[in-house]
């Protein structure tokens, strides 16, 4: 009885891990660059964000550290 199990078992394993290869393989073929396009788009949202962020604060920013090397400026 357990070898008939045993035997079993490995029927259902090598069936598995086909069905895992074929599965594989098929990814592969099927998505071919999908994630590079996916990984350009996320970037180039990034970049907008940032671009968007450094145009609305950069004025104030730049105007904060001016200010403070104004100040501290040794007179003579």
């Amino acid at each position: 009885m357990k070898r008939q199990l045993s035997t079993l078992y490995a029927v259902i394993d090598d069936a598995i891990c086909r069905m895992a290869a074929r599965v594989q393989t098929w990814r592969l073929t099927q998505a071919e660059g999908q994630g590079l396009v996916e990984y350009s788009l996320l970037l180039a949202l990034i970049v907008l964000v940032v671009i968007g962020i450094v145009s609305v604060m950069g004025n104030t920013v730049s105007g904060l550290w001016y200010q403070r090397i104004i100040d501290r400026w040794p007179s003579s």
